[in-house]
């Protein structure tokens, strides 16, 4: 058994325990699995894939997460989310990023592209 209700150790391996909850969290309160996408990478992996530079993901502060198709569920995780305590949250088409970074502007909520 892991640390989290809803994550296995792997699912956030690398990820800040203060993320971790949230994302625990948030699940509890949406009521249907969430699932991650991307969470911790090396700057290595992090460079090959494109991300930004200062990327949360690389200090296990941030995670990308698969959407519902359905837009009424996507509002609802998104309400969740924010619920649960992020207070960064991008959407985009085919995924959400929530992170929890101690340098970027707070609360933020932006609608983004899939890379």
């Amino acid at each position: 058994m892991g640390r989290w209700t809803y994550f296995t150790d792997a699912e956030v391996a690398g990820l800040v325990d203060d993320i971790c909850f949230k994302l625990d969290r948030a699940r509890e309160l949406f009521g249907y699995e969430i699932e991650i996408t991307c969470g911790f990478r090396t700057p290595s992996h992090n460079a090959e894939i494109g991300g930004a530079q200062d990327s949360e993901h690389i200090f296990g502060r941030a995670a990308d997460l698969k959407p519902p198709a359905d837009s009424v569920m996507r509002e609802r995780m998104v309400w969740a989310l924010c619920t649960a305590g992020f207070k960064r949250v991008e959407s985009c088409p085919h995924h959400f990023h929530v992170d929890i970074s101690l340098t970027k502007p707070s609360p933020c909520f932006w609608q983004g592209t899939d890379r």
